[in-house]
């Protein structure tokens, strides 16, 4: 996705081609609680086409903070 590019309106069609080169694959093997990813285009990317989004691995590790136990 490359940061704004994928989410320009002309950049749609190269950036789900794009998708289905890459992540697709990655995200349909994985449960979406499995799934982390550093980049916010990545993030963003995996929402749209696959409505949810993956969290950031920070997120993961503040979670333990606040409920300590909760990875499975």
């Amino acid at each position: 996705m490359a940061g704004t590019y994928g989410h320009e309106a002309q950049n749609q069609n190269n950036s789900r081609a794009l998708y289905e080169m890459s992540w697709q694959g990655v995200v349909n093997k994985n449960k979406p609680e499995q799934l982390l990813a550093t980049g916010f285009s990545c993030r963003s990317q995996v929402k749209r086409y696959e409505k949810f989004k993956p969290k950031h691995p920070i997120e993961l590790i503040a979670e333990q903070f606040i409920s300590p136990g909760s990875i499975k």
